[in-house]
């Protein structure tokens, strides 16, 4: 058993660092350790031939596809060879790298998205700009030859084309012109080690001659990763010290019963000349041969127990799982439960090697040191005898007490936090509503946010809008613009992004402060003007977003108005203690494209509304964002569409809701993005699955140990009090009075336990898990001990049936061959 938990520890261990590597690699978009954006052919052959350097991948870029069936997700038409296309996850595994000129390979989520059923020989067309700086857009008809499956993981897909297509686009120049991406020639670098990675390629470009040259770690190699990897093993490998714990007790009391029931024969061994030293090498080639038969076994089960959790636990990363099978795992895990069973022999060995036949031949369970006892008349009763035996070894008592105590305890805090999350309050600052359509090109962080998109047509809106158990709803429009600020807004922002606060930023976002910086110097910003209507607005106005101001809902509906949303999110707290706010002062006048609006509150920022790309166009470093109704927004901007559409709908009509939405992605749209509550909670309870399983797993371990223990100590007291029993049974006390005494023992036990459980539990609930959920904005206390409602009388079942399970085990012997025992 304690085999099977370090292996099974290991190998979540090493699958969980495993898989989130590979889940980085699919992430960045490769496995190579190094990769250069911009190099010749001429470079690239010359770092290919450094005997340090296992293979080189070349790919040349074209463009980026910009079907309209594939917006929102990025498909870079690109040449790549053999090396760079496999190390790219991106390798036909039906069918074949293109060759000729009209051939494509791609994967099955561009396929899916342009409606192409999955068969060779399919025409494929994508539309694309080899020159960024015209609007002109190039439909290049392909003949698929091959295909693999899509990899949501990464930031695009690949869509392979033949080298010579490749050469007559770009006219064979090894590069792009200024402006462009044609012809970008890219390179990945796959050395023989992944140690000292930076340092590696320094010398391989020193050795080239091509210092200067410009290359990037691939992150997944990178310290970081290392320490990330790690932490997230962390709770495995603190298991392994639980579980060598719980090994330890396990292990220490069965060989415990095993040396007390055979003290008389190591006695009588001590008597025909066996040393200590043989006596405990005799105890520890029993466990070696023990370790013989169980650890393989252990090993087996173990790897066999972590292939069925390691899909549970790693559930919300992309892809399949991967269950790794690392000689580490075997290994270690045989290693630890060895070294386990060793620490565990020491003292039985040691007790073993000391015992003298005299004290062998009046071994009892009472401990050594007698203690006087207080004579009584008359008889005692079942139970006060079985009260007096607990105390006849008070510190096997309080072991198993403990031990059974710790378990529940620690469950009933681990169902207490987990009870404690409240999921309105976690979803609510990732959605404003049931359900979140958006534009296609809102999350396109590459061509940028079209506003005249068509994904959010007026047929859609409208059958969603009528459909059974809608409540309310909510719309949002956007326009961009860039603003020459008024110096009353400049010296608002100024005062806020004083030296200080500059610093810090540039302490993790050096580009971004300085762009800021300049911004407010020059007084130049890209300005985000939202119409806003329904559910939007009021969480925008909501008591609790609201840093300055207030909001007063007829004024604003005249279209006089603005809310000014805060550059940077702050709390009420921080907003109190600030002077100036980084926006608009309430009460300023601003202008806006040739229209003057007031400002009527300063509000902080909500994802749900302002995430999602900008427009193309100039970036001039820092973004503000302001709101007005929708309905001035549509008379100035009358071509604008809908970037995002919200929906309440009733509890039991969300499925219905749901199965309309995805009908429609699937049959009519497959590019339109659809964010829901329903599929948040499900993802949250994906990513702490792991957590929860752990933690819950972590106390069932601790309580079967106490079970365990419980079991270890009535058999132990048994075995060690056989001829005591012989010897009360031969005075009259009957069988059937025998195992009620033995059943009171249990019981006293269970009751102690539990005594100890319900007062420490309330304890640990009442001020330890109540302080940590104060702490955590996404959770609501709520007393309860349910845990321990539920494993109480569990508990007073194993306290019967295990002292009556070792009573038949006692009763295979008759009284007379116990009271013969010497």
């Amino acid at each position: 058993m304690t085999t099977l938990m370090f292996t099974t520890l290991f190998t979540l261990a090493q699958s969980m660092s495993k898989n989130m590597v590979e889940m980085t690699f699919r992430q960045t978009g490769y496995d190579a350790q190094a990769s250069f954006k911009s190099i010749t052919e001429e470079e690239a052959a010359l770092i290919d031939a450094h005997p340090d350097v296992k293979e080189v991948g070349e790919s040349i870029v074209l463009g980026v596809a910009e079907n309209r069936e594939l917006q929102g997700h990025q498909t870079e038409i690109r040449w790549a060879d053999d090396p760079y296309a496999s190390h790219s996850f991106a390798w036909p595994d039906t069918g074949r790298m293109p060759e000729a000129a009209g051939e494509l390979a791609v994967d099955t989520t561009v396929l899916d998205h342009l409606g192409v059923p999955h068969e060779l020989g399919q025409q494929v067309t994508l539309e694309w700009r080899p020159d960024l700086n015209s609007q002109e857009t190039t439909a290049s008809t392909f003949t698929l030859c091959g295909f693999w499956e899509g990899n949501a993981s990464s930031y695009a897909s690949m869509a392979w084309v033949s080298r010579s297509f490749a050469d007559q686009m770009t006219g064979g120049a090894d590069g792009p012109a200024e402006g462009q991406v044609l012809g970008t020639h890219m390179a990945q670098v796959s050395l023989y080690s992944d140690r000292d990675i930076e340092e590696t390629m320094d010398g391989i470009l020193a050795d080239t001659d091509l210092i200067g040259l410009e290359y990037g770690v691939n992150l997944a190699y990178s310290p970081e990763m290392g320490a990330t990897a790690f932490s997230e093993s962390l709770p495995m490998y603190l298991g392994m010290i639980l579980v060598f714990v719980a090994g330890y007790l396990i292990i220490y009391n069965i060989f415990q019963i095993s040396v007390t029931a055979d003290v008389q024969f190591y006695g009588k061994l001590k008597t025909l000349g066996m040393t200590k030293r043989q006596l405990r090498r005799l105890i520890y080639g029993q466990a070696d041969r023990l370790c013989l038969t169980g650890i393989p076994i252990g090993l087996v089960l173990g790897w066999g127990l972590g292939f069925l959790l390691v899909p549970i636990l790693l559930g919300m990363m992309e892809g399949e799982s991967v269950v790794s099978v690392s000689p580490v795992i075997f290994i270690g895990s045989a290693l630890f439960a060895w070294v386990t069973v060793l620490i565990s022999c020491l003292r039985p060995a040691r007790l073993a090697g000391k015992v003298s036949p005299v004290e062998a031949l009046r071994a009892c369970d009472a401990p050594d040191k007698a203690k006087k006892t207080a004579k009584r008349r008359g008889s005692a009763s079942l139970h006060e005898m079985a009260w007096a035996n607990l105390g006849r070894n008070k510190k096997r008592t309080a072991l198993v007490v403990c031990s059974l105590s710790l378990g529940l305890v620690l469950l009933s805090c681990f169902y207490a936090k987990n009870a404690a999350f409240d999921m309105e309050k976690y979803l609510s600052g990732l959605t404003i509503a049931d359900f979140e359509l958006s534009d296609a090109s809102s999350e396109d962080y590459t061509g940028g946010y079209d506003p005249q998109g068509t994904t959010l047509d007026q047929e859609l809106v409208s059958q969603v809008e009528q459909a059974d158990g809608v409540e309310e709803t909510g719309h949002a429009w956007s326009h961009q613009l860039i603003w020459q600020m008024d110096d009353g807004t400049a010296a608002d922002l100024a005062a806020y992004y004083n030296e200080d606060v500059l610093a810090d930023w540039a302490s993790y976002d050096a580009q971004g402060a300085q762009d800021a910086e300049n911004s407010i110097r020059e007084k130049r910003a890209t300005v985000t003007l939202f119409g806003l209507d329904g559910i939007p607005l009021e969480a925008m106005t909501d008591e609790d977003h609201i840093l300055a101001g207030s909001f007063d809902p007829e004024a604003f509906a005249t279209g006089e108005y603005v809310l000014a949303v805060s550059t940077a999110s702050l709390s009420r707290e921080e907003a109190d203690r600030q002077e100036t706010l980084p926006a608009a002062s309430v009460g300023q006048t601003v202008e806006l494209e040739g229209r003057t609006y007031q400002v009527m509150a300063v509000v902080l920022p909500d994802a749900s509304v302002m995430d999602g790309a900008l427009e193309e166009g100039e970036d001039t470093g820092l973004e503000m964002e302001y709101v007005i109704p929708s309905d001035s927004f549509r008379e100035l901007y009358p071509d604008n569409t809908m970037r995002r559409l919200y929906v309440n709908v009733e509890e039991d009509q969300v499925d219905a809701m749901q199965e309309l939405l995805d009908g429609y992605t699937a049959s009519v749209d497959r590019t339109l993005p659809v964010t829901s509550r329903q599929t948040m909670a499900q993802q949250y309870e994906e990513e702490t699955r792991s957590s929860a399983v752990m933690g819950n797993a972590i106390s069932v371990i601790i309580a079967l140990v106490g079970v365990l223990n419980f079991a270890n100590s009535m058999i132990t007291a048994i075995v060690s009090r056989k001829r005591e029993f012989a010897m009360i049974q031969s005075v009259g006390m009957t069988k059937r009075q025998l195992r009620r005494m033995l059943v009171y023992e249990g019981l006293y036990y269970a009751g102690l336990t539990l005594l100890a459980s319900w007062i420490v539990s309330a304890l640990a609930v009442g001020i330890g898990v109540r302080a940590v959920t104060a702490a955590d904005d996404f959770s609501t206390f709520r007393f309860t001990l349910l845990p321990l409602g539920v494993c109480t009388p569990l508990l007073f079942i194993l306290a019967v049936l295990i002292p009556c399970l070792c009573f038949l085990n006692l009763e295979k012997q008759s009284v007379v061959e116990r009271l013969r025992m010497e």
